[in-house]
């Protein structure tokens, strides 16, 4: 349990609280036990709060002038214990940071605030009679009808011209990356000089107008004078990259700062719209996230990072090679502040998503919500407006999600961005452009499930339907094509000396020397399969003349199509030699001493005597396979 960021640095460590499993008390219903546990004790040991109190005073950790914000007070629901317990464990996470991603730690303020906020709801739950939240989620789960529809697809006109941007800006950004960061250094040193400069002048006794009478001081004021105190303008220090950059604006400090969002954003943007990780796994990419694999002599793009979804470990997603100018660019623009910042965990220190919104204040990381109004801004700044089009095609690309377009989504307005979005838009796309499989993005997106990755690609097989125009001319060539492969295959069947197996294959053996009139000659073969008399389907273990009248016994089991109970089946030379794999590999894994049932060795050895079957009509050598016998007392 993180308490380090209750506690001052003198604080004793033997008088700190100590973890207990509230949810456990809670759930099994040991409130005594629950109300006994200590919330907080002050650097004496004394306990100042328990679980069970109507308010917890928490001075140690406040340690507020006014008394008022030491408290974090339940006691507006005393006549309500239900919904106050309820409350008061909500509390306890956020106090005590419970959040499976290991995120920063809330200030005590920050808890203290949330509380005053969410105590209004609660008052209102007490008045109209509810004794827990979950009963009003229920309840507007029901009346919402957006917040159960899945996350928009981005419109394809849209998803070009916003990934194209982002990839735009930090491929024209990182041949300078190293001069980018050096002047947002330099920035930031002259504007500590100019501190120091004004702090100087103000202990030599120099007064000026953000000094107020209460001696606290007025920082916006105090940030003015600063700039006014700089030994050099922003403008001059930009000057180096503007030249490097003249087809962006870059007059001033806030055209800088501005540029330099854009190129955080569009880094994410590319990170996150083709590997199509989840925000939390987005987060914890590092400068080492990417490397490049080769397979098969090909080159893959693949970032690594953490997934939290069904418990922490490493994972590698497929990505594109834009990303690997994305991480490049964030580790050089993001290095000092990787040194400044605060993580709130060191296990998942020297991530790259940090920025410095003010140069009086440290670099912070950049959490989802944040996330969430950069990518609006983005498309703000760059004029991705929503047209008519684009709309139409939203509403045909979210068939789950009509609600959510009509409300959300706006005619003349910037496209309402959200980072979530990289994700269900990849799995559309890929689904309606056929760039993979259904199971390849399974993998991709580290679902436990396909039926959830299928709920993800909702519209995709729809928008390929329609997307799928059919030249009649190539349509008719294809099936010529189809119709002479098949008729080649079925006359050298006929035609030749070549071992047949099977149950149709032995009797094509049988029946050479007296052909029946169907199969006398190529063209008659031809014209047959082109009047679908004949048909002829294969697979890895054999071919089938019933085609789909078949019983399709051998999909599930291939040993049936061996020896086919309507006599179908024909296992040629190349089948031959799959079911002598299959034979070698069967009985060695019966062999290994792996634990197998009685039922799975019994499918096995049918398969295995199919194809010891098949081989001998080949006269392949093989050494049978001799099932061990148990012998049980009885």
């Amino acid at each position: 349990m993180p308490i380090e960021h209750l506690y001052l640095n003198s604080f004793p460590e033997k008088h700190k609280v100590e973890e207990v499993d509230v949810v456990t008390l809670y759930h099994e219903g040991r409130f005594d036990a629950l109300d006994k546990v200590i919330i907080c004790k002050n650097d004496l040991g004394e306990v100042m709060a328990t679980f069970g109190d109507s308010d917890w005073y928490c001075n140690p950790f406040s340690r507020n002038k006014v008394n008022y914000f030491n408290y974090l007070q339940f006691s507006s629901l005393d006549n309500h214990p239900e919904l106050q317990r309820e409350l008061k464990l909500f509390v306890y996470g956020w106090l005590f940071n419970k959040n499976p991603q290991g995120r920063k730690a809330s200030k005590f303020s920050t808890v203290n605030a949330r509380l005053r906020s969410i105590n209004i709801s609660y008052n209102y739950l007490a008045e109209h009679g509810f004794s827990a939240l979950i009963q009003t989620r229920v309840l507007s789960t029901k009346l919402n009808s957006i917040e159960s529809q899945q996350t928009l697809t981005i419109p394809e006109r849209l998803c070009d011209a916003i990934y194209g941007k982002a990839i735009e800006l930090i491929e024209g950004a990182h041949p300078y990356r190293d001069l980018i960061a050096q002047i947002e250094n330099d920035l930031n040193d002259n504007y500590l000089e100019g501190k120091r400069i004004l702090d100087e002048k103000v202990a030599n006794g120099a007064t000026y107008s953000f000094m107020l009478a209460n001696g606290k001081i007025a920082t916006n004021i105090y940030g003015m004078v600063i700039s006014r105190n700089q030994p050099q303008s922003a403008s001059d220090i930009i000057t180096r990259l503007a030249k490097k950059l003249p087809d962006i604006p870059l007059n001033n400090g806030n055209d800088f700062q501005r540029y330099l969002g854009q190129l955080i954003t569009s880094s994410y943007i590319v990170c996150g719209g083709f590997s199509g990780m989840r925000d939390s796994e987005l987060d914890r990419l590092t400068p080492n996230s990417y490397y490049k694999d080769t397979f098969e002599g090909r080159d893959y793009h693949m970032l690594q990072s953490h997934t939290f979804k069904l418990g922490e470990k490493r994972e590698t997603w497929v990505t594109a090679s834009s990303s690997k100018v994305a991480i490049e660019l964030m580790t050089v623009l993001t290095n000092r502040w990787r040194q400044e910042v605060d993580y709130p965990d060191t296990k998942y220190a020297n991530t790259l998503w940090i920025n410095q919104s003010a140069r009086s204040k440290a670099p912070v990381l950049i959490n989802n919500s944040n996330w969430n109004s950069r990518l609006k801004q983005f498309c703000k700044q760059f004029g991705f407006i929503v047209t008519e089009e684009d709309y139409q095609e939203c509403l045909d690309s979210n068939p789950q999600s009509l609600e959510k377009v009509k409300k959300q989504v706006i005619v003349g307005e910037p496209w309402p961005m959200a980072s979530h979005q990289f994700r269900r838009t990849l799995a559309f796309y890929c689904i309606k452009n056929r760039f993979g499989t259904m199971v390849a993005l399974k993998q991709q997106f580290k679902h436990l499930y396909l039926a959830m990755t299928e709920w993800y690609t909702n519209g995709g097989k729809l928008a390929s339907y329609r997307s799928l125009v059919v030249d009649e001319k190539i349509q008719a060539m294809l099936e010529n094509i189809n119709a002479e492969t098949t008729a080649n295959k079925i006359f050298k069947q006929w035609h030749s000396n070549e071992k047949l197996s099977g149950s149709h294959g032995k009797a094509i053996v049988k029946m050479r020397g007296d052909v029946p009139t169907i199969y006398s000659s190529w063209d008659v073969i031809y014209q047959a399969v082109k009047d679908g008399k004949l048909t002829l389907h294969g697979s890895l273990h054999s071919y089938c003349k019933s085609g789909y009248d078949c019983d399709m016994d051998g999909v599930v089991a291939p040993q049936f199509c061996v020896d086919c109970s309507s006599g179908s089946s024909i296992i040629d030379e190349q089948q031959a030699k799959w079911w002598q794999r299959k034979h070698s590999s069967l009985v060695a894994y019966m062999g290994s001493g792996e634990d197998i049932s009685v039922s799975e060795k019994s499918h096995y050895i049918t398969q295995v005597r199919a194809a010891e079957n098949v081989m001998r009509d080949f006269d392949m050598d093989f050494v049978p396979f001799e099932a061990e016998l148990n012998i049980v007392e009885v």
